[in-house]
């Protein structure tokens, strides 16, 4: 049997409707909970990345990264047979539920969860995985990374297997056709940006998008102060996206692209103001 360990990042919360995956892990172990492979890529999910401050993800790390429905073959391959673990293993499941269910693939994805199993193993600890991993004295290496936090979970299931083997009913993961997949994983990004020399005229249309590192009123403020105009949407007739993340797969940036609008940087965007032509 052995287990399949899996944790998932994500855009948000919302499994069922536009949130999608943008990086999973699969740690896989024996009957004994003795490590036995592990699986990890990041994911394009064709939208943009959500809450970035949390997984560190960018966008120019998932830019060449394989969409979910490349890599779902191999995935079923390497979960079919085990049980699945999970920590909150019904956040992971609704997103891998939903992510198969995009291909047409209806599952009723059910496991272990090492947070459900806590008060067992660790009575008192609170469920978080690092509360938890503090109890049991394993390392926590680099959280809200799919590969580490699956790593972790799995040395918690271990620990949680000194007691005896935990049984679990195994989903039925589809065979799907598709070779195997190039793992793509953090900082390994090939793609490189090129910064985009943009000339601005008062009166220019400019755009916002993403999570600045100032608010999005300084920067709009800075705009119209310097004779921009800010709006909200991309047209042919904007001079230049101003992104937090120019790799961005916003809608916005979607649209610029299509509209060939050049996509910049904050630092970039200052710089284009400071010498702002009348």
């Amino acid at each position: 049997m052995g287990y399949a360990v899996v944790d998932v990042e994500t855009t948000g919360f919302a499994a069922g409707r536009s949130d999608r995956v943008v990086e999973i892990a699969v740690v896989l172990l024996d009957d004994l909970g003795r490590p036995a492979g592990e699986w990890c890529t990041l994911l394009n999910p064709g939208r943009d990345l959500g809450p970035q401050h949390v997984h560190r993800i960018s966008a120019a790390d998932v830019w060449d990264a394989p969409t979910f429905a490349q890599v779902a073959g191999t995935l079923a391959r390497l979960l079919s047979g085990r049980v699945l673990v999970a920590h909150n293993l019904a956040f992971d499941a609704r997103f891998l539920a939903a992510e198969f269910g995009r291909l047409g693939v209806d599952l009723a994805v059910d496991g272990l969860c090492t947070m459900r199993l806590a008060p067992l193993f660790l009575p008192g600890v609170k469920r978080s995985l690092q509360a938890c991993c503090d109890a049991a004295g394993v390392v926590l290496d680099d959280a809200h990374s799919a590969l580490h936090d699956a790593r972790a979970t799995g040395r918690l299931l271990a620990h949680y297997l000194r007691d005896g083997v935990l049984d679990a009913p195994t989903v039925p993961w589809p065979r799907l056709p598709g070779d195997d997949v190039a793992e793509v994983r953090r900082g390994h990004a090939t793609v490189v940006r090129t910064v985009e020399d943009v000339p601005l005229t008062r009166g220019d249309l400019v755009v916002f998008t993403g999570q600045m590192t100032e608010p999005r009123d300084v920067w709009i403020s800075r705009a119209q102060a310097a004779g921009l105009v800010s709006r909200g949407y991309v047209t042919r007739s904007t001079r230049v996206l101003v992104a937090a993340d120019p790799f961005t797969l916003s809608g916005k940036a979607r649209r610029a692209r299509a509209y060939r609008v050049p996509i910049v940087s904050e630092d970039d965007f200052q710089s284009m103001v400071g010498s702002l032509q009348d």
